[in-house]
């Protein structure tokens, strides 16, 4: 059985802070240092303080970046810059935003989950975390006990009952309104009764799908397993949207990768023939035509990538027959991983051929990841690597199959859009 059941919020008071635009950020893993620096100076209760604080050379044990997390938030409680419901809420969340030139409107909603092992079921990982990322969150969560970022968990409803009842609340209790480029982000109180209560029933029968937030879920586990039964830390904050909804949008994420031997052009796509028919393209193929050209295979059931090389040589790369990759698979692999793209591309080309285990610390260091194609190319031109695999995205209905049998995705299988705010409302626990 999951349980989701409403909480008492934290909300920024915005007659202290301003708009909430000045106080929320993006996940704390999509920041880049540039950003991190604007949003500190943005306002000076951004939540970036929380969320991704600023290390200096000087750091102790006892004075860092989770210390400093802690002792602002502290400050701000203190100072009542957060106010704290007086009833437990859940809180809608609508992102509009445009996707090929239509406006569309993800749905949902935050509530806190009772926390639960992987292997009972009910919450479904889709991918594979790192001990790096566990380790940075793991401090931050023992440093302030609180959750300053929603977990992103997804739930089948084909019927689309939830975001009925969810379109029906939308115009009481408006807590904000957040406008980005491409992105209008809203969010509202649920405190009619009747719809806590059909939220929470709707969830007893449901599987949740982890589509951001792994790392996070995975520490908030090992925390409360630390704590004893009393503790209210069993419970973790998540955004829950419809994985049958037409507003779900998953990106490709593309890889640059630098060959873990010498790496000779020519050499590589002979090799690459065993496994995949390849057609060179246009020199001249442009970041638009390359997505068409991905989406027109996956149409018809292919898995199919386009590598580039540098000095404007792009090859289209068909897989063959998918379940040639299984030869190679590690023992603890499933078969069924042969549909995914991103394991044939990892598994053949970036793993057997250039010599790059990305399950192993040293092999990660071999690939970065980008959603933006001429940034790619820009990029291999640039000598940051040896070639740029282009991918189509991985399908919803390809998480919901693997994920619901307990099989995880290859890292940075998925790249879910827009990507949800931090601070909009937090889980302080008790």
């Amino acid at each position: 059985m999951t349980e989701v059941i409403p909480f008492r919020g934290l909300l920024y008071d915005q007659s202290k802070v301003g708009f909430l635009k000045f106080v929320t950020a993006p996940p704390y893993d999509v920041i880049q240092p540039d950003l991190q620096e604007e949003l500190y100076h943005r306002n000076p209760y951004n939540v970036i303080r929380l969320i991704l604080g600023k290390e200096y050379p000087e750091d102790t044990p006892e004075d860092n970046r989770y210390t400093r997390s802690a002792k602002s938030f502290k400050d701000w409680l203190d100072n009542e810059i957060f106010e704290e419901d007086e009833k437990p809420c859940f809180y809608g969340y609508s992102q509009k935003y445009d996707r090929e030139g239509q406006t569309v409107k993800r749905i949902g909603f935050f509530g806190r989950i009772k926390l639960e092992e992987f292997d009972k079921g009910n919450i479904c990982p889709h991918e594979f975390t790192l001990e790096k990322a566990k380790k940075d969150r793991s401090q931050l969560l023992k440093a302030c006990r609180a959750n300053f970022s929603p977990i992103f968990g997804l739930f089948s409803d084909p019927s689309g009952g939830v975001d009925a009842k969810l379109r029906e609340s939308e115009s009481e209790n408006e807590i904000g309104v957040v406008e980005q480029p491409g992105v209008v982000h809203r969010i509202w109180k649920i405190e009619n009764s009747d719809a806590i209560e059909f939220l929470t029933q709707e969830f007893r029968d449901k599987k949740i799908y982890i589509a951001d937030g792994h790392h996070r879920y995975e520490t908030a586990l090992g925390y409360n397993r630390s704590q004893d039964e009393s503790d209210d830390s069993g419970h973790v904050m998540m955004f829950l949207s419809n994985l049958d909804s037409d507003s779900l949008s998953i990106f490709p994420i593309h890889r640059l990768v630098k060959s873990a031997k010498e790496f000779n052009p020519e050499s590589f796509i002979s090799e690459l023939e065993s496994y995949f028919e390849i057609e060179p393209l246009s020199p001249q193929i442009s970041a638009e035509e390359i997505s068409d050209h991905l989406d027109e295979l996956q149409k018809q059931s292919k898995i199919a990538f386009v590598a580039y090389l540098r000095r404007d040589k792009f090859y289209s790369l068909t897989v063959k027959k998918p379940e040639a990759v299984i030869p190679l698979f590690e023992e603890d692999e499933p078969a069924e991983l042969q549909v995914l793209g991103v394991t044939q591309l990892h598994t053949i080309a970036i793993k057997k051929i250039l010599g790059v285990n990305t399950r192993l610390p040293e092999g990660q260091q071999n690939v970065s990841y980008t959603i933006d194609i001429p940034n790619a190319i820009e990029n291999i031109d640039a000598g940051v690597g040896d070639v740029a695999f282009f991918l189509n995205p991985t399908l919803p209905s390809q998480v919901k199959e693997l994920a619901g049998k307990g099989i995880r995705l290859p890292q940075k299988a998925t790249y879910f859009y827009p990507k949800l705010l931090s601070g909009l409302v937090l889980n302080k626990f008790r």
